[in-house]
This record gives C-alpha cells, structure tokens and sequence, in this order.
C-alpha cells in the first residue's frame, strides 16, 4: 500500500518535493506519527531519499542521508518544492546547503502534492473515518442527557464529551471540545468556560475523535426546553443552506460524471451563502463552508469562497454553515460527509432539523 502511494506520487511530479509533514510522512510510509521527529523525505521522479532519524526502518526507502547533503541528490534539478508547513529557517537551511555546494536550485513554497493525493481516499480510510464518527454519534446520545442536568456549564460539558469518546474507544481528540452557548456562541472557536447552560439559548457543541489516526468532526446546535423565534429562523435557515449545499453538489456530481469543473469548492460555498441570504444572515456566516478531514482535522480540498478545488469521488468533506450574530448568538450544523457514485453520503445519520434538537 505505501510503496503504491509512492510511486503514484512520483508518477505525478514535475519537480522534486521535499515532504516533512507527519501526517503526509505517515500516508506514504506508515511510520507511526507518535514515532517522528525531525524527519524529511525527498521524492524525485527516480528517487527516495530519507533524512532524519527513524525514516531508514521504512524497508522501501533505499537511501538514506543527513539534510545537509540533499544537493547531492537534485543535481540537475532546477527547482525544489517544499510545502507550505517549511518554517522560514528551513529554507533558509537548505539554500545555505546549496550555497556550499555551489548548487543553483529554487525552493518554491507550493501547495504539496502528497497533500493533494491524501484528499482523495482509499476505501480503507473512509472505513477509520466512519469509526470515528460512529463514537462521534454514540457520545452525542449521551451528550444529550448530561446536558440537561442542572447546574451544567460548557467546560464541564466539554471534559464530558472528550472523557465519554475516550471511553468509547477514541485514541484522542480532533481537537478540544467547543461547547458555546447564549452570546458566547456568536464566537465560532469560542474556549468552553464556567458560563452555566440556560433554557432558551443557542448551545453550539462541536467536537470529533480520532481513530487509528483518523480524525471525525461534528456540530449540532441544540437548545434546552425552547428556542427563542429569532434564533429559530436562524437554525432554520442554516439548516437550509446544509441541506441545499449537499444537494447542489449532488446535482453537479451527476451532471458531470464526477469528474466536472461545476462542482468545486467556491461553488458549493457560493450556494450556501444564497441560501442565507434570503434572510439576510449571509453577513453572519464569518467562515468557509467546509474543509477536507483525514489525518489531519483541516485538508484538502476546501469549499470556501476562492477554492478551484475539484471535488471528486472518494473525497471526505464538511459541510457546516454558520451564522454567528454578536450579542446574541450563534448556529451552526456539521456533518463530514464522503463522495461516493458522484453521490454525498454522510458517515452517520444524525437529524439535523430543529425539533430534534431541543432538549
């Protein structure tokens, strides 16, 4: 399997690259992501060479070096790639290497390629995807009975949510639980706090697990008891732009035989933003509409307001229009959905519709 992704990924460059993501080191190697450190990998049409320490045990990596000497191996090479996660320095290590060597090779900054192979997934990925979204479902049934104890405050509720998936089966989280409610909902990235749970108020719950490395992501708005009207309209009209959002990718996805420069990720962005706008909530969505999840919580491909991103088959995505109204609150509905016989199809079927989701 990794040697494969190797060699398709050389298959498809133009340039060298230079990898040191760990998520994207893992993808083509497999060497677990807990294990690395300072580690690179340079692929070339003819050739892989590891740096670092722990990259020499991957059987299917025959050369093995220190990055100061990587000029020896791009001889003949006019430009390097490297990714857009390279600090500063780095670059600035490698030019000084090719300086000594009297080497002249660009290093360009570019999006990576081995990124953009992990945006189309294998059918064993999307089945760890799906795990980890099925203990993002069984936390949620129970989130929606711890939520209405009395007394209960965000960050309680957030230490819930992350302890309930690690005993369901979760390796960690995707990142830490958001639980933001009454105006602290109009935050999209609001940090849980001691602010207590009231009845009538909008109650964002965002959060995901990983699985064997894979990560999950979920919102759900819901609401103790009622749900005051405007914030109904709200719900209501973001729950529109979720579901018109999916639809008009699947609209797309038949027309062009899954393969169509209708259905990219600025379109699908732009639909959503139409559909807010007929209540004149669109000012208030603040945030794309969704991002590629994997390995990593954010990959590709993205759906936001300049994405060319193609969406295809295989593909794992959010969907999650929001609305986020200063002093008043804030709605939001997420779900990771994958691309499947030019169809979206969601991991786990947890209603969206309002009358669901008072408590």
């Amino acid at each position: 399997m990794y040697s494969n992704r190797l060699k398709n990924l050389q298959k498809s460059l133009s340039n060298p690259i230079l990898i040191k993501k760990k998520e994207s080191l893992f993808y083509l190697t497999g060497r677990p992501l807990a294990l690395q450190g300072d580690d690179f990998l340079l692929v070339t049409k003819n050739n892989i060479v590891a740096f670092g320490g722990g990259l020499e045990k991957i059987t299917w990596v025959k050369k093995v070096d220190r990055l100061k000497n990587i000029a020896q191996y791009l001889k003949g090479c006019k430009e390097l790639y490297i990714g857009y996660d390279f600090t500063y320095g780095e670059g600035e290590y490698l030019k000084s290497k090719f300086q000594i060597s009297n080497f002249k090779c660009k290093i360009l900054p570019a999006r990576s390629k081995a990124d953009e192979m992990r945006q189309v997934k294998e059918l064993g990925e999307i089945r760890l995807v799906k795990k980890s979204m099925q203990i993002v479902e069984k936390v949620f049934i129970l989130v929606k009975r711890e939520i209405v104890k009395p007394g209960m405050t965000e960050i309680k509720l957030a230490h819930f949510i992350k302890n309930a998936g690690l005993r369901l089966g979760a390796e960690s989280v995707s990142f830490p639980p958001i639980v933001a409610s009454g105006v602290n909902a109009a935050i999209p990235h609001h940090v849980p706090d001691n602010k207590e749970l009231k009845a009538g108020e909008t109650i964002i719950l965002d959060f995901g697990f990983k699985y064997k490395n894979y990560c999950s992501d979920f919102t759900r708005t819901v609401f103790i008891k009622k749900a005051n009207r405007k914030m109904e309209e709200a719900y209501n009209q973001v729950e529109r732009a979720y579901s018109e959002s999916i639809r008009y990718i699947d609209r797309g996805m038949s027309q062009g035989g899954g393969k169509t420069h209708i259905v990219t990720g600025d379109r699908v962005y732009k639909k959503s933003v139409e559909i807010l706008a007929e209540k004149k909530l669109d000012q208030f969505f603040i945030h794309s509409l969704g991002h590629g999840t994997g390995l990593e919580i954010h990959e590709l491909p993205n759906l936001s307001p300049n994405s060319k991103d193609l969406l295809e088959n295989g593909m794992v995505f959010s969907i999650e229009p929001g609305v986020y109204m200063p002093k008043k609150g804030g709605v939001r509905i997420e779900d990771l959905v994958y691309l499947e016989n030019n169809k979206v199809n969601k991991f786990i079927q947890v209603p969206t519709e309002i009358k669901y989701n008072i408590l």
